[in-house]
């Protein structure tokens, strides 16, 4: 089997699980790439106004959500090229697969979750809804033989990425049953360059001068979470804990960012706290959108608050600090 050699260093990094399929792949491979796929995360504090609409306007669920990082351009400053061919055909994949993973570039591509025998076995453990069984994923490849196909996924309990063998029929018969639905959005990466610090340092600087926010998604979150309760058949699609779980999960990696900046120890232990709450907060309102009578709902309510209250804190901080500072990145790529 041609296999990448580094497949084994390819580990979540996104505990929260809040990324969308394609983007919590690419974020892990580049991790096992370089020391520095942290710096991606600039952006991550995002709109919580963008996260109200398409939670609570759209109805949408988290991983459906295009986050303001973890993007093409930002995998540029890093130093990786991204490369996509579209939506291709089965022998375009199978004649053309092997020149790519030879060259120690992985392959990523979309096709329908159900056509696959590990993850229909993961929907059904997980409680996903079946309507939801067809939606397409974004599938890894590492590796592959004449045989089977190597795969790295996070269909486990935990969410931890694995490498998982597939044979080429059930390939073939996936794509047989739904030819436009397989192979879209072939994608390779590939490292070019080291990080352009100048580059981050600007874009996250921009990142900043824009950022403005009242952080009133909390109170929206409290105010409806009786309501939801009462009307969400399935925990995972209720508004609060979409919600919650794109917030806990920007704000854990906002705080990976700044442990790489010139912030000083009040900005980090403040967003370190931030995260950690959110986190809490999003276990808690989904326990309580599936019955649970251990917390009132007043507590959680006082929760939110002082979240909310915690995040206007912590924004102030981080911009009159940001202001003060000559340099934001002030370690040199290479010397970490």
């Amino acid at each position: 089997m041609i296999r990448l050699p580094d497949v084994d260093r390819i580990r979540t990094q996104d505990p929260n699980n809040h990324l969308n399929c394609r983007k919590g792949q690419l974020l892990a491979y580049a991790a096992g790439r370089t020391p520095w796929s942290d710096l991606l995360m600039y952006g991550a504090l995002g709109s919580t106004s963008a996260v109200y609409r398409h939670c609570y306007l759209r109805g949408e669920d988290r991983w459906a959500f295009d986050t303001p990082y973890v993007n093409d351009a930002d995998l540029r400053l890093l130093g990786f090229e991204v490369l996509s061919a579209g939506t291709v055909d089965l022998p375009r994949v199978e004649a053309g697969l092997a020149d790519f993973l030879a060259a120690g570039q992985p392959v990523f591509f979309y096709a329908p979750r159900h056509h696959f025998p590990y993850w229909v076995e993961f929907m059904r453990r997980s409680g996903t809804v079946p309507e939801e069984f067809g939606l397409l994923h974004s599938y890894f490849v590492c590796g592959a033989s004449a045989r089977d196909v190597l795969l790295v996924d996070n269909t486990t309990d935990d969410h931890e990425y694995v490498p998982l063998t597939v044979g080429w029929d059930v390939l073939r018969r996936g794509y047989a049953r739904e030819p436009e639905r397989w192979f879209v959005d072939c994608t390779t990466v590939r490292q070019v360059a080291e990080p352009d610090r100048d580059g981050f340092e600007a874009a996250y600087r921009a990142f900043l001068a824009g950022f403005h926010d009242g952080f009133e998604l909390y109170d929206i979150i409290g105010d409806n979470l009786v309501g939801e309760r009462a009307s969400a058949g399935t925990v995972y699609r209720a508004p609060g804990v979409n919600s919650l779980a794109l917030l806990a999960g920007s704000r854990s990696l906002f705080g990976r960012f700044l442990a790489h900046t010139a912030h000083g120890e009040q900005v980090r232990a403040a967003y370190a706290r931030i995260a950690q709450l959110a986190t809490v907060l999003t276990d808690r309102v989904g326990s309580f959108h599936a019955g649970s009578l251990a917390l009132p709902v007043d507590r959680i309510r006082q929760g939110l608050a002082q979240l909310r209250l915690r995040e206007q804190q912590a924004a102030r901080l981080l911009l009159d600090e940001a202001a003060s500072l000559p340099h934001l990145l002030p370690v040199a790529v290479g010397s970490r």
